[in-house]
C-alpha cells in the first residue's frame, strides 16, 4: 500500500471535490460515522497492513476516531493540506481509505491508499486513484499527481503502471515498515498528459456504460 501519511508542504492547499464517481465505485470525503467501519476495516486487514503501513502497530478504536476527526476538520469546505476519501461500492460497503495530500510542494499533490483486505483483487485501488487523479486536476493550479512505494510494494506499484503514469528514478530512505527495502519508487502524471492516459481511458469507458 502507498503511504497516506502526511508531511504537508507548508503553504500548498487546496479544496476538494465531495465526491468521485465512475461504474460502480464512489469515492467520497470521509463523514463523520465512518470511524467504526474504518476500525473494522484496519482489524480484518492488519496482517495485510501491517509489512507496509508503520501506523498499524498498536492500533486501537482512539486512533480510528482521531483519523475520522481529523479528516473531518478537513472536509469543511476550506483550503487544506490533504483530503481523505472512502471508496464505496453500489451496497455502499467501506473499502479502505484514499487520500490526496499537498507534501510535495506548490502544484503538486500526492495519493496514498491501503484497501480493505476484504474487497481487493476488484480493482477498487486502480479505479480509486483514477478517480483522485482526476480530483486532482479539477483543482486549479495542480499541475502533477504522483504516487510513491516501497520498492518491495510490488502490488502498490501495479496501480499507476496501469494508469500510465511514469515510472521515475527510485531513490535510497530509511525504511519505516518492517518490510520495506528503503528504496523509494515515484511514479508521477502530468497534467498535460492526462487526457489520453489509461487512467482517463478508464473513468471514460465506465462512465459510457
Amino acid at each position: 500500500m502507498a503511504s497516506d501519511v502526511d508531511n504537508s508542504a507548508a503553504g500548498f492547499q487546496f479544496v476538494p471535490p465531495r465526491s468521485l464517481h465512475a461504474g460502480w465505485l464512489t469515492c467520497r470525503l470521509i463523514e463523520a460515522g465512518d470511524a467504526d467501519y474504518l476500525y473494522e476495516a484496519v482489524l480484518a486487514s492488519m496482517e495485510h497492513l501491517r509489512p507496509w503501513m508503520p501506523w498499524v502497530t498498536g492500533y486501537n478504536r482512539e486512533m480510528a476516531d482521531e483519523y475520522v476527526s481529523q479528516a473531518l476538520r478537513v472536509a469543511s469546505g476550506r483550503p487544506a493540506h490533504e483530503a481523505i476519501y472512502v471508496p464505496t461500492d453500489s451496497e455502499n460497503r467501506f473499502m479502505g481509505s484514499f487520500g490526496l495530500h499537498a507534501r510535495l510542494g506548490p502544484g503538486a499533490l500526492e495519493i496514498g491508499y491501503w484497501v480493505d483486505v476484504r474487497h481487493t483483487c476488484r480493482g477498487v485501488g486502480t479505479l480509486s486513484a483514477a478517480l483522485l487523479t482526476e480530483a486532482a486536476f479539477s483543482i486549479t493550479d495542480v499541475e502533477r499527481v504522483e504516487i510513491h512505494h516501497d520498492e518491495a510494494n510490488r502490488a502498490s506499484g501495479t496501480i499507476p503502471e496501469r494508469l500510465g503514469y511514469e515510472r521515475l528514478a527510485s531513490h535510497r530512505r530509511k525504511p519505516e515498515a518492517h518490510a520495506e527495502v528503503g528504496i523509494e519508487v515515484p511514479w508521477r502524471m502530468l497534467r498535460s498528459n492526462w487526457p489520453s492516459s489509461e487512467a482517463a481511458k478508464l473513468l471514460a469507458t465506465l462512465r459510457q456504460e
